[in-house]
């Protein structure tokens, strides 16, 4: 999917493979694309294997959906299997991002190498039982704990993390650009526009917020299936001049967007981690939050707010106190900032990872 949509478990894959490589370690991807068309976010260097994608498919709304989606993923999982049978000699460790099927086929198939896979969320699907082929299983967040709650005690811990020198407070041109005035409230969110997402929760709390705070913005960046019906929601509400979709914006330019911002919001109704908490909190964004799971205990040092999933006015009320409150964004920005420094950088977790592999292949 790095090729295709960015979400955490793809920016893991990216930025982990950028410090493996710094480290010593020779990284090559493997990337999907789609069927009679160019990647829309190609990687450099990966080798691309066209199969079908819906991209604007609504999987997640509609009865069955997730069996179209499956089905995409299979046909992915089923060439790349393929494929690395050929080419298994060029590599010493083979690391998948979830795909249990892929894992399966490639154990099938008789691949040597040791197959690490990391799981981004503990509600996979793996009906061939391709996980207990794997010869290492990697997680993060919530994942760590529901995994060991089913008896898989051999998870290893590789913390997500953020490169603190990349996202940290900076000036931005990007209020100038979009002709956001200085003194304008900007709250943003980046998310795929998914429904555990709850975009829709989040602008009806934004609209409750905007009768007292008429020209705050809210800054919405991501792709996906409900990117449209969530445009249309902020229409009825009267919110067109408020709310800017910015659709999927590239990694390199993401720093500019939260360094533009006063606030993160996540109105989430379930995160097993959430990157760009961290990414916000390393920038000194505080962070405005649902009791998602994951993200609470992120924030929970001074470095945000937590409103119960799904409440609106909760969620109004907190943008309320921190558009009020200058003193008190500056001082959980600052104690986010500090907590990543502490316990999410990028060198620590690789060098964890490349331990894993050594241990796997001496």
């Amino acid at each position: 999917m790095a090729s295709l949509e960015r979400g955490g478990g793809e920016t893991f894959d990216l930025e982990i493979s950028r410090h493996l490589a710094k480290a010593g370690a020779r990284v090559s991807f493997l990337c999907g694309a789609p069927l009679l068309r160019p990647a829309p976010l190609p990687v450099a260097g990966a080798r691309m294997l066209h199969t079908p994608w819906l991209r604007r498919f609504p999987w997640d709304k509609l009865k069955g959906g997730w069996r179209v989606r499956q089905l995409e993923f299979e046909c992915f999982e089923w060439r790349a299997a393929r494929w690395l049978a050929k080419h298994q000699d060029e590599f010493d460790v083979v690391q998948v991002c979830e795909l249990p099927n892929f894992v399966y086929w490639l154990k099938k198939r008789g691949v040597r190498s040791p197959v690490v896979m990391r799981l981004t969320a503990p509600n996979y699907y793996d009906p061939r039982g391709g996980m207990e082929w794997a010869d290492a299983l990697m997680a993060s967040g919530t994942s760590i704990e529901r995994l060991k709650d089913r008896g898989m005690g051999q998870v290893v811990d590789i913390p997500n993390a953020v490169d603190a020198d990349l996202f940290r407070p900076q000036p931005s041109d990007f209020r100038k650009t979009h002709g956001i005035a200085a003194g304008e409230f900007v709250a943003l969110y980046v998310a795929r526009f998914q429904a555990f997402k709850n975009h829709q929760m989040l602008l009806d709390a934004f609209a409750r917020f905007a009768k007292h705070h008429p020209t705050a913005r809210l800054v919405l960046a991501g792709s996906g299936p409900l990117r449209e019906r969530t445009e249309l929601q902020a229409q009825e509400l009267g919110l067109a001049d408020n709310v800017l979709f910015l659709g999927e914006v590239p990694f390199p330019e993401l720093p500019a967007v939260y360094a533009a911002a006063d606030v993160k919001v996540i109105s989430s109704d379930y995160e097993s981690f959430c990157f760009a908490a961290i990414e916000a909190m390393s920038t000194g964004l505080p962070v405005l939050t649902t009791d998602c799971a994951w993200v609470p205990r992120l924030v929970a040092d001074g470095a945000g707010l937590v409103v119960p999933v799904g409440d609106a006015e909760a969620f109004a009320a907190g943008l309320r106190k921190l558009a009020d409150n200058p003193a008190l964004r500056q001082r959980m920005g600052a104690a986010g900032r500090q907590l990543v420094l502490e316990r999410h950088t990028w060198p620590a977790s690789a060098e964890k990872l490349l331990a894993l592999y050594r241990r796997l292949r001496p």
